[in-house]
């Protein structure tokens, strides 16, 4: 009998942990989502995205608490908020360079529950983003320097 106790709450914890990395894949997701709206230069989809993203960390932010990552979660969480307002183009590229930072950390430290993602950096932006592909196309500028920047390291 306690066998079957231990092994059913086991379970449970195995189910929640997965839940929890599914939530964090939805997050990784609308990041993903936003960098390809940049890329092709479109406000419109990037801030959906990024306010998609935003309700997905509110909600990962309880959970976080205690956790190596609980400090970068606020951060990404600031950041979502703080750009969440943004209409421009340049502004949805400027809080996508510092949510980038934040997805980054958290990638290292393996919340994302990929296989491989990549740090693409830019030399003329000084600034790095996270991608799922192992190419470049450069959310900071767009189709005016679609190629700009180098992948620069694999986060397995």
């Amino acid at each position: 009998m306690k066998t079957l106790f231990f092994e059913i709450i086991s379970l449970g914890a195995i189910m929640t942990a997965q839940a929890q990395q599914n939530e964090w894949a939805t997050v990784l997701d609308h990041y993903l989502v936003m960098e390809n709206a940049l890329v092709a230069s479109n406000p419109e989809d990037a801030k959906t995205a990024m306010e998609k993203m935003h309700k997905n960390v509110l909600q990962l932010q309880a959970e976080a608490k205690g956790k190596n990552y609980e400090k970068e979660v606020k951060f990404l969480a600031a950041y979502l908020e703080a750009h969440s307002k943004a209409t421009s183009l340049d502004d949805l590229r400027s809080g996508f360079e510092k949510i980038s930072k934040s997805m980054i950390a958290l990638a290292e430290l393996k919340v994302f529950g990929k296989d491989a993602l990549y740090v693409v950096y830019c030399p003329m932006k000084k600034a790095s983003w996270l991608d799922d592909a192992n190419t470049v196309k450069n959310p900071f500028f767009g189709k005016a320097m679609l190629t700009c920047g180098s992948v620069k390291k694999t986060i397995n």
